[in-house]
């Protein structure tokens, strides 16, 4: 089995970096024959030339090619491993980092993270919003500790264990001035008039909120903002009249706090099932226990709730 030293995997993204084996040894702080045979080395073990030498420079093989993100994701766990021992060794509290979605930081994150200040001791907690394929492409090189978010198609699982949370319905909402929210029953006529709040265009939720509004027979809605940051769409359903699709669970937040308000609508689909990803290589992870007992917590709420 072919496994990829820390110096060895130096090396490879110095030479994708540099294109020049002398620079590459002397940021290295190597000769150049050293590094000439480190790299000689890795192509014998492997049975393939990595690096076109020329006059000009080192150019990646295809075989290369495909070996730089390896090296990558190496330094990058290397990297994490020793942030977190020196972080340990000075103040004696591990650190989690918890990627999700903006509206999981509302609802999910809370909860877990107030659950483990009250069963894990000495624990720090980083929390980064964002959409799911950058947050699990940190969780793949080790940024990260585990992703809260949602699933689509469009994810690819390669890599991944995943705890599916819940399954959440879309709701539309309004601010409490909206002409709307004072309405028992929603029609199609009332929903073509309305100015509309919608996800990115290159989003699953845009593509789930196309589909409700076709089962009015909406077919272009008049859309005035294209955004998915919850508090920034809930302060602009609060000050305009718009209307916009948000989990259940998020809107009746926003409810309980007296700004927003659900419209009755007859028709809803699924924003999508909430999961939690961890990294199937997280065994190995400075962090492993705890991510092994944060996904043990989330078991449990499912089965409780």
């Amino acid at each position: 089995m072919f496994f990829l030293k820390k110096r060895q995997a130096e090396l490879i993204t110095s030479l994708a970096e540099t294109a020049n084996l002398r620079r590459s040894a002397e940021l290295l702080h190597m000769t150049q024959p050293a590094a000439s045979k480190v790299l000689a080395q890795i192509e014998a073990e492997l049975g393939f030339t990595l690096f076109d030498r020329s006059a000009s420079g080192t150019v990646p093989t295809v075989f290369g090619a495909m070996l730089i993100p390896y090296a990558r994701e190496i330094l990058h766990s290397a990297q994490r491993i020793q942030d977190e021992l020196a972080r340990l060794g000075q103040s004696r509290q591990r650190c989690l980092k918890i990627g999700a979605l903006p509206t999981a930081t509302i609802s999910i994150v809370p909860e877990l993270v107030c659950s483990l200040m009250e069963h894990v001791k000495g624990l720090q907690v980083s929390i980064e919003d964002g959409t799911v394929l950058p947050l699990l492409e940190k969780l793949r090189v080790g940024k990260l500790d585990l992703v809260i978010g949602r699933s689509s198609e469009q994810i690819d699982l390669t890599g991944f264990n995943r705890i599916i949370l819940d399954y959440e319905p879309m709701v539309l909402v309004c601010g409490r001035q909206h002409p709307l929210a004072s309405k028992a029953r929603i029609t199609s006529d009332d929903l073509h008039q309305c100015n509309w709040i919608f996800p990115p265009e290159d989003t699953y939720a845009n593509l789930r909120l196309i589909e409700l509004c076709d089962r009015y027979g909406l077919n272009q809605p008049h859309i005035l903002i294209r955004s998915s940051v919850t508090m920034s769409n809930v302060i602009l359903l609060e000050r305009q009249n718009l209307i916009a699709a948000l989990p259940l669970g998020i809107a009746q937040y926003f409810i309980d706090q007296g700004i927003l308000h659900i419209l009755p609508t007859t028709q809803t689909v699924n924003f999508g099932e909430m999961v939690l990803y961890t990294h199937k290589d997280s065994i190995y992870a400075p962090n492993a226990n705890l991510i092994n007992k944060v996904c043990a917590m989330m078991k449990s709420e499912k089965v409780n709730s």
